[in-house]
């Protein structure tokens, strides 16, 4: 039986085939750097002289380097330090990119080693903009408050939103809370260049309080609305077939199945340490026409007492779509080979002969 890095390893390589460094640095409009001799591309590196080589192994696959220290490896090497993303978010990114989703495995989290390709050193930086974790990243934290920055009287509550889920989304690619310091150096940017627009009577103190209190709210950051969308796209396409069983259930309906499926999905796409993820009643109603999000909500609550995913938060089940609930997908994986995979190891088709635990 092959184990999952063994997949994952065959899977990198495949997309290695199909979209080479090369080509992958033409899909990020960086074609100027795939040489023998160019500048480094990757941010707060000021190259005056090129330092950065683009050339392919003996055994067939292509490296980077940049010979002034910002490092060497693969194509996924690449994405973690231009994007200053976590390995398995790069891996994902880039079998994404690649034409292959991706789910992370239960088991391992870890970027397997392999004969025909090297793995190097890892570097961080943020999902949102290229930020180091370190040098560098007050500035991308106040080119992130300019962006959100109000340009128009009355919009300061959205644009702080907007600048929230961009901090969530630095958090989750840095892997670590932003320091008080750090959120202070963005607040004070965002006030500055907000200034004229904010509300003259209002104190500079309660927009403050306002700017720490969302951070605390945002359930999706930037970025994250995707997978939804991919995840529904996904279960939109299973058959009945490929629909996962409910144990005890054999009559369940189709619509309660592709629900079912679409928690599957999302656990599968999920990036968090815990392996949660957030679904409004609303939105989980898409899964299927039948559904709406009362009746979610109720199915949800059926899941939950067969064991089948776990009710994290529950959240708010209101007509506009109220609070996103955060869950946890229980089911266990199969471990015999002769159950079809969907995606990789981690996302199943077909019928699950045991999902509560």
């Amino acid at each position: 039986m092959t184990t999952d890095n063994d997949d994952l390893r065959r899977k990198i390589d495949e997309a290695k085939r199909r979209l080479p460094l090369p080509q992958l640095l033409e899909k990020l409009s960086l074609s100027a750097h795939a040489k023998k001799s160019a500048r480094c591309p990757f941010p707060g590196h000021d190259d005056k002289h090129p330092s950065f080589s683009v050339f392919q192994g003996e055994d067939g696959f292509w490296r980077w380097s940049c010979f002034a220290g910002c490092g060497n490896g693969d194509e996924i090497m690449f994405l973690l330090t231009l994007k200053g993303i976590s390995k398995t978010q790069a891996i994902k990114l880039y079998l994404d990119m690649a034409g292959f989703p991706f789910c992370p495995s239960r088991k391992s989290r870890e970027y397997p080693k392999s004969r025909e390709s090297r793995v190097f050193p890892e570097s961080l930086a943020s999902p949102v903009s290229p930020v180091s974790n370190g040098q560098g990243l007050e500035g991308k934290l106040k080119g992130l408050a300019a962006r959100n920055a109000c340009t128009a009287r009355n919009t300061a509550r959205e644009t702080r939103w907007k600048l929230v889920r961009d901090l969530r989304a630095v958090e989750n690619g840095i892997d670590r809370e932003l320091s008080t310091d750090d959120l202070m150096v963005v607040f004070d940017e965002w006030h500055r260049l907000s200034g004229s627009f904010l509300d003259p009577a209002k104190a500079r103190d309660a927009y403050l309080a306002a700017f720490l209190k969302e951070l605390r709210k945002v359930r999706v950051p930037t970025g994250e609305g995707d997978i939804l969308n991919k995840a529904l796209g996904a279960i939109y396409k299973l058959t009945d077939s490929e629909l996962p069983f409910i144990t005890g259930l054999p009559d369940a309906p189709e619509s309660w199945r592709r629900l079912l499926a679409l928690h599957r999905e999302l656990s599968c796409r999920s990036t968090r340490k815990n392996n949660t993820y957030f679904l409004s009643y609303r939105d989980a109603a898409k899964a299927h026409n039948g559904l709406s999000h009362q009746s979610v909500y109720d199915i949800t609550l059926a899941f939950d007492r067969l064991g089948i995913i776990e009710i994290v938060d529950k959240g708010k089940a209101g007509a506009n779509g109220g609070k996103a609930a955060e869950f946890r997908y229980l089911a266990p994986q199969p471990e015999d080979e002769k159950q079809p995979i969907a995606h990789y190891f981690g996302c199943y088709s077909g019928t699950d002969e045991k999902l509560a635990p």
